[in-house]
C-alpha cells in the first residue's frame, strides 16, 4: 500500500510527507495524530478523543472542536494523505497501513518535551505511554515540588486565549489600506498589556484570510477561545471602528459595538477608544466566568474561567462572594498547586481579607500571604505579580514602606505595565510624603486595564493619593466613581469622609461616616490608628481628627 505520511514518535514528535518534508501542525493536531497512530487498528471513538483533548469543554463545544480539528488536519496533510483519515458519527479511523512510523526509543522519550498545558487527561495518557517505553538511559526527573522555569509563559497557562484578526478599512481607500492593520495590531497590544488574556501574536493572526476563514478554524490552529474582528472608517481626523467579539468554539458573535477615537492618538499608541474596547472585552469574558461558577460544578470548568471568576469575586462587596472566591482558588490550587499565578492570587486574597475587615487574626493572615508570595517566587523569582503581593503585604499589613517600595520596583523591572504595582507604588510614595509622584503613578495605573482588583479599587487608592496631595475635590470625585461600583468599600468611605470634612462640607462628611459605620459597625479611631497604613503618613493625625469631627467614635 502507498505510504502517504511518515510519523516520528520518539524524540521530537513529527509528521512528514513521504519525501521527508515536515508538516507544520499545531499542538492539538499533533496530539490527535499521536492518539490515532497508537490506537489498535488506528481506531478511536469520538467520545474518547473529545474527552482526552478537550476535557474541560462542554460536550457540544468538544464535539465542535473535534470536527474543526479534523477538518484543519486534513487541510494540513493534503488531499492524498487525507484518504487515510476517515470519520463517521461514532469513531475516527487512521489507516495505519498508509502510515510509516519511526519507532526508535533510542531517540528519546515518546513525544519528548511535548505537553498540552490545559489538558490533564491527555497528560495522563502521555505519561502512561512514556512509562511503557524502554529507554536505554533515563534522565533524572525533578521532583514535582521543584521550581520550574515558567518565565514569560506562566500567565498563558491560566488566562483565556484571544486573537485579533486583521481589520478591514472600508472607507476611504481599498481593503489593503494600512489603517486596519495598524488598528488591529494596537488592539492586540492593548489586550496584552491588560494581562487579562493570553494574546496570540498579531503577526500570527495575519495568516488568516478574512474572506474565507471561519472562527472555529482560527481557534483550532491558534488555540484561542475568543476572536476579535472588525472594520474601520475614517471620518475627518477621527476613526470609527466596528468591533465584533466572537466565541470561537461556538462560532457565535457575542457582541458588536462601535468605538470612535482620534487618528493621532491611534498612531501614537494612546487610543482611549481602544482602551475602552479592551475593557469591554475583558468585562464580557469576566462576566461569563462569574456566571458559569454560579451554577456549574467548579470541577467542570476550565482553569481560566476559575481564575477570572476568583479575581472578580474577591473584589465583591458581598461577603459570600468573597468567601466563594476562596473556594474557587482552592479548586485551582488542587489542580495547579505550584503555579505562581494561583499562589499569588491566593496570597492577595489574604491581604484583602484584612483590608475588608474580615480577618479575625491579622498576624495569621500576614503569615499566610507571605508564605504564598514566597512560594510563588520560588517557582519564578522574576514574577512581577508576586513581587507586587510582597509590596502589598509591606504596605498594608506590616507598614514597612521601604520594603514595599523595593518590592514594587522589582515588579516593575520585570513588567513596566504591571498596573497593580504602579498603583500601589503610587499610594506608597504618597504615604512617604511624595504626593506628586504618587499622583503620576496612580494616573498611569488607571490608564491600564488591570487584571487585578477592579476599577473601584484603583479609583479608591487614587482618591487616597489625591487626599494626601490635598486635592480634595479630585479625591471626592474619584471616591464617588469608586462608590458607584462598590458602595460599601470602607477605605473609599473613609477617604471621602476625610476629604469632605477637610473641605468644610461637614454635613456631607457626617452622612458618609453614617454609611461607614453601617458597613463596619465596630470601626473606631483607635482601630484606624492601629490597623490602617494611612495613620502612618505625615497627614495621618489630621485625617484622624477629621474622622473624629465627622462622628467616628474613639
Amino acid at each position: 500500500m502507498v505510504v502517504v505520511l511518515k510519523v516520528r514518535q520518539y524524540g521530537a514528535f513529527g509528521v512528514y510527507r513521504p519525501d521527508g518534508e515536515p508538516i507544520q501542525l499545531g499542538a492539538k493536531h499533533q496530539a490527535l495524530m499521536a492518539l490515532l497512530i497508537t490506537a489498535e487498528d488506528g481506531i478511536r471513538t469520538r467520545a474518547f478523543l473529545e474527552h482526552t483533548l478537550w476535557s474541560f469543554a462542554q460536550p457540544e463545544q468538544a464535539k465542535a472542536s473535534l470536527r474543526t480539528a479534523l477538518s484543519t488536519l486534513r487541510k494540513h496533510i493534503g488531499p492524498s494523505a487525507s484518504t487515510a483519515l476517515v470519520a463517521n458519527r461514532e469513531r475516527v479511523t487512521l489507516d495505519l497501513g498508509m502510515i510509516e512510523t519511526e519507532n526508535d526509543p533510542a531517540r528519546g522519550d515518546f513525544m519528548e518535551g511535548f505537553e498540552l498545558p490545559h489538558e490533564h487527561v491527555f497528560a495522563q495518557w502521555l505519561n502512561e505511554m512514556r512509562s511503557q517505553s524502554v529507554q536505554p538511559q533515563v534522565a533524572p526527573q525533578d521532583p514535582p515540588w521543584a521550581p520550574r522555569d515558567r518565565s514569560r509563559v506562566i500567565l498563558d497557562e491560566l488566562l483565556p486565549s484571544i486573537a485579533v484578526l486583521p481589520f478591514v478599512q472600508r472607507s476611504p481607500g481599498s481593503s489593503t489600506a494600512p489603517l486596519g492593520s495598524i488598528l488591529s495590531e494596537e488592539l492586540s497590544r492593548q489586550l496584552s498589556r491588560s494581562q487579562a488574556f493570553s494574546v496570540t501574536s498579531y503577526m500570527a493572526s495575519r495568516q488568516f484570510s478574512l474572506d474565507a476563514v471561519r472562527p472555529a478554524e482560527v481557534s483550532s490552529v491558534a488555540g484561542v477561545s475568543y476572536l476579535v474582528s472588525g472594520s474601520v472608517f475614517i471620518n475627518g481626523h477621527d476613526f470609527i471602528t466596528q468591533i465584533d467579539l466572537h466565541d470561537a468554539h461556538r462560532e457565535k458573535v457575542i457582541w458588536s459595538r462601535e468605538f470612535r477615537g482620534a487618528l493621532s492618538d491611534l498612531l501614537m499608541g494612546q487610543s482611549g477608544a481602544l482602551r475602552d474596547a479592551t475593557g469591554q472585552i475583558g468585562q464580557t469574558v469576566v462576566g461569563e466566568a462569574v456566571r458559569l461558577v454560579s451554577f456549574r460544578p467548579l470541577s467542570n470548568l476550565a482553569n481560566h474561567t476559575l481564575l477570572m471568576a476568583a479575581i472578580v469575586m474577591m473584589q465583591s462587596s458581598h461577603r459570600d462572594q468573597f468567601e466563594k472566591s476562596n473556594e474557587i482558588l482552592d479548586t485551582l490550587m488542587e489542580r495547579e498547586m505550584h503555579h505562581p499565578v494561583v499562589l499569588t492570587w491566593a496570597g492577595i486574597w489574604h491581604v484583602m481579607r484584612v483590608q475588608k475587615g474580615l480577618s479575625t487574626d491579622r498576624h495569621k493572615s500576614t503569615l499566610m500571604a507571605e508564605n504564598l508570595a514566597n512560594a510563588a517566587l520560588a517557582q519564578d523569582p522574576a514574577f512581577s505579580l508576586a513581587h507586587t503581593l510582597k509590596g502589598m503585604i509591606a504596605s498594608y499589613l506590616t507598614f514597612d514602606f521601604d520594603n514595599a517600595q523595593y518590592s514594587y520596583d522589582k515588579a516593575l523591572q520585570d513588567n513596566p505595565n504591571e498596573a497593580l504595582a504602579l498603583l500601589l507604588k503610587g499610594a506608597t510614595r504618597a504615604m512617604q510624603n511624595h504626593p506628586d509622584e504618587g499622583l503620576r503613578l496612580t494616573e498611569a495605573a488607571r490608564k491600564l486595564t488591570p487584571l487585578g482588583p477592579q476599577r473601584y479599587y484603583f479609583d479608591s487608592l487614587a482618591a487616597s493619593v489625591n487626599l494626601a496631595a490635598r486635592n480634595y475635590d479630585r479625591a471626592i470625585e474619584l471616591a464617588d466613581q469608586s462608590l458607584q461600583e462598590n458602595d460599601s468599600y470602607p477605605a473609599t468611605l473613609r477617604t471621602k469622609a476625610i476629604a469632605l470634612q477637610m473641605s468644610g462640607r461637614v454635613d456631607e462628611a457626617r452622612h458618609v461616616v453614617e454609611n461607614l459605620m453601617r458597613v463596619t459597625p465596630d470601626f473606631s479611631l483607635s482601630r484606624y490608628m492601629q490597623e490602617h497604613a494611612a495613620a502612618f503618613t505625615p497627614s495621618g493625625q489630621d485625617w484622624a481628627s477629621a474622622l473624629r469631627e465627622a462622628g467616628v467614635p474613639e
